[in-house]
């Protein structure tokens, strides 16, 4: 008599694994951009010398090079912007508007290079012209033909992941119900096996117990499966390696949920201390080549920034020691990197016998401590300028979660205690604009919805910086500031 797991067999799904998968789509639209930015450039390169233009003296090796490069900067950018993930490969538009920007980004570095290394004369400009041109149309193309791909083998089930689950106990329901909640339609669960027979249930969130791991065997050997979870107690260790023995014969991805402390923290990934195996809850920010370029990025900006900002500077102070006795500069303890104190340089904009050197008080609408010249700084946000001086001295960076005084509140709560992760946004140093501020999110915050919008759009900076990141918070802090109605 047929069991379970012989009645759910579906021929349909073969008993052989996908040639086709994710992973592989990937690794391919990699390859494909690098080799047609390379390929479009050698056949511009043949078509304008052949039938328009005489060959260069210096032949093509300098061509090559240079599309080497800009292959290579289109690919670690577009990587680094998360454009390779399939889940972003299946978004049409999203690939369309971010290819057009990573291919100008790259361009514009290129002809940055060129102009600083006086090499611009000696490349041809109808050759460039016709390569970028004709790289940024075919990229476009090749999106929408992958697009039609993978909408072909979503309907012919070649991405599908066929999944089982191998234990149907509270911690397989919790992984089930977990698997479904992410709406992956690219995964799907055949249902559950489990060696307790009677004393599990037959049905778990409408997907069937289908046997013993017995059954999982003989199934296996008939019909297509890609990945065996095994969701059970971490405590279990004994019954997890007897278990683990016996289906390492399968043909299939093999893994342990981790659902159970996955509610609780969030895992990264797995690493190593020597041989020994190490969940991954938290990487340090900005370490390696990504502190290097940062480190870079504010040194140099920060610097260049203050030479040409320096006639405004030299005017802003001149106004504010016109306008009211006091000081030029306003200083304030504020939260820097790993929640040490730094001195934060403002223009002063407030009456000297009025000001909050705490930030306890928040500033309101028609506030009278602001002086008229405070008002218009306040207004174009001229009062964070001498901040340059922090970013070039270290304590904080051109871009990041503002840092706020020490006493500042969110409602009627200090903001680190109202907000529960806070703290969080310390792992980096603060910055004079952020993700936050470039969204709106500036002026007083007198509720804890606003402060936790606020976190949360810091939190998301920190892990997703990138340089390119910062270059767009950077351009767009310009418009924002303009517009800007709530900061007083």
């Amino acid at each position: 008599m047929p069991t379970t797991a012989e009645n759910a067999a579906d021929p349909r799904r073969g008993s052989r694994g996908s040639v086709l998968s994710i992973e592989l789509v990937e690794w391919g639209v990699k390859w494909a951009d690098f080799g047609l930015i390379l390929l479009t450039a050698l056949a511009s390169f043949a078509l304008y010398f052949g039938l328009i233009a005489t060959a260069p003296a210096n032949g093509s090796p300098r061509y090559i090079l240079t599309a080497l490069l800009a292959a290579t900067l289109f690919g670690i950018g577009f990587r680094r912007i998360g454009g390779y993930g399939f889940k972003r490969l299946s978004m049409l538009r999203w690939q369309a508007t971010r290819v057009g920007m990573i291919w100008g980004m790259t361009m514009s570095v290129l002809l940055l290079v060129a102009f600083i290394g006086k090499e611009s004369e000696s490349y041809s400009r109808g050759w460039a012209l016709g390569w970028m041109v004709a790289t940024m149309a075919l990229l476009i193309v090749e999106r929408g033909i992958l697009h039609l791909l993978i909408v072909w083998w979503a309907r012919r089930g070649y991405l599908v992941r066929y999944v089982v689950i191998v234990g149907a106990g509270e911690t397989g329901a919790r992984l089930a119900a977990a698997l479904r909640q992410a709406q992956d339609g690219n995964i799907e669960i055949l249902g559950f096996f489990d060696d307790r027979g009677a004393r599990v249930p037959q049905e778990i969130y409408g997907l069937q117990v289908l046997g013993s791991t017995d059954d999982l065997l003989l199934l296996a050997r008939r019909q297509r499966i890609d990945e065996v979870i095994v969701a059970l107690p971490l405590s279990a260790e004994q019954r997890l390696k007897l278990l683990f023995d016996k289906l390492r014969q399968l043909p299939v991805d093999l893994r342990l949920s981790a659902e159970a402390i996955a509610g609780a923290l969030p895992i990264r990934g797995i690493s190593y201390a020597g041989r020994i195996p190490m969940f991954e809850v938290a990487d340090r920010p900005l370490k390696h080549w990504s502190a290097l370029t940062k480190f870079v990025e504010d040194k140099v900006l920060g610097v260049l920034l203050l030479i040409l900002f320096a006639p405004v500077i030299a005017i802003v102070a001149l106004l504010i020691k016109l306008d009211s006795r006091g000081p030029m500069l306003f200083i304030q303890e504020r939260f820097g990197f790993n929640n040490n104190v730094i001195r934060v340089l403002k223009f002063r904009t407030m009456h000297v016998d009025r000001g909050d050197v705490s930030g306890a008080q928040r500033t309101v609408r028609h506030d009278p401590r602001v002086t008229r010249v405070g008002r218009v700084l306040r207004a174009l946000s001229l009062d964070e300028l001498p901040q340059l001086i922090n970013v070039v001295r270290g304590d904080m960076s051109l871009v990041g979660p503002r840092p706020h005084a020490i006493t500042m509140r969110a409602g009627d709560s200090l903001y680190h205690d109202a907000i529960a992760s806070y703290l969080n946004r310390h792992r980096v140093k603060p910055g004079i604009t952020g993700w936050a501020q470039v969204h709106g999110l500036r002026g007083e915050v007198d509720t804890i919805e606003k402060a936790q919008a606020r976190v949360e759009h810091d939190l998301y900076y920190i892990e997703h910086w990138s340089l390119w990141f910062d270059l767009r918070i950077l351009i767009a802090t310009v418009p924002q500031v303009l517009a800007q109605r709530e900061v007083y």
